[in-house]
């Protein structure tokens, strides 16, 4: 008996039909597409195995700024070594900190061997106690340049007013003036040398035109800190408002408040002494 074959079986006996019926197909779409390219492309699609939303893996050029991590935290043109160890610009070298302690370059500590770290890591060390950073620091010496950072008397490199390390001492608290009560300081009228003396942060005082203590919660910087309502690094020694002590008596004043006002105090309206 005689078989007949067509393009719906081999002379094997199986269906050839769904092979037919898909190379008919890819010949009309390269027709159609008008080119032996148009199959090329378009047999990914038919065949089951290409995957259409998947590009092609490049090697992507490594980001420039992979380089440069931290490179924000210290000042500009300032390298990871310099930031660490020194030396600190010629503003700070030897310059007096808020307490009174002058800066000896060749007496200084390794921030290694001081517990140096940031205020947030530094309450976890067992010695630290809150509210207490540079800012409030007896050694700190506070931005002079604009760069937001400073120095300090006992330690190495650049040093921000929110870090903090194992040598921490408090500012010494002042003296109540002679004929004058604590309860005073609040109101008084300063001294003459700062009734429109120039701020830190070259503001001048007007007289006329203060805001009272108490409406401006001032209060001592370590306590606001650790209550929460400073930010670490923040004092009236680093305030671009604050007038520092002009008669050796360890107070100050303030362009924006009235009374007297003391290194280690802050308040609501703290400002930056770079900002100024």
């Amino acid at each position: 008996m005689t078989e007949n074959f067509s393009r719906e079986s081999g002379g094997d006996g199986y269906d050839r039909s769904d092979v037919f019926d898909l190379l008919a197909r890819r010949r009309y779409l390269a027709a159609a597409a008008g080119t032996t390219a148009g199959l090329a492309s378009l047999s990914g699609c038919l065949s089951g195995t290409g995957d259409t939303d998947t590009e092609a893996e490049t090697d992507e050029p490594p980001d420039e700024d992979d380089d440069e991590d931290g490179d924000d935290d210290r000042p500009e043109g300032v390298s990871e070594e310099e930031f660490e160890r020194g030396p600190v610009p010629e503003a700070y070298q030897t310059a007096t900190s808020l307490g009174g302690e002058t800066r000896d370059p060749d007496d200084l500590q390794p921030k290694g061997n001081v517990k140096f770290s940031e205020y947030d890591d530094a309450l976890e060390q067992p010695t630290h106690k809150p509210g207490r950073c540079c800012a409030n620091c007896a050694d700190y010496i506070p931005d002079k340049n604009g760069d937001r950072f400073g120095a300090c008397a006992e330690v190495e490199g650049y040093v921000d007013g929110a870090d903090w390390c194992s040598l921490y001492e408090s500012l010494p608290e002042p003296s109540v003036p002679e004929g004058m009560n604590e309860g005073d300081l609040a109101t008084a009228e300063v001294p003459e040398a700062y009734r429109t003396a120039t701020s830190q942060g070259d503001e001048t005082r007007n007289p006329e035109q203060l805001s009272a203590q108490a409406d401006v919660s001032l209060t001592e910087s370590v306590e606001a800190l650790a209550d929460g309502d400073a930010e670490p690094g923040q004092s009236c020694g680093n305030c671009a408002e604050f007038i520092p002590d002009q008669n050796g008596d360890g107070w100050g004043a303030c362009a924006a408040v009235k009374g007297f006002v003391a290194t280690e105090d802050w308040c609501v309206i703290w400002e930056h002494v770079s900002e100024g």
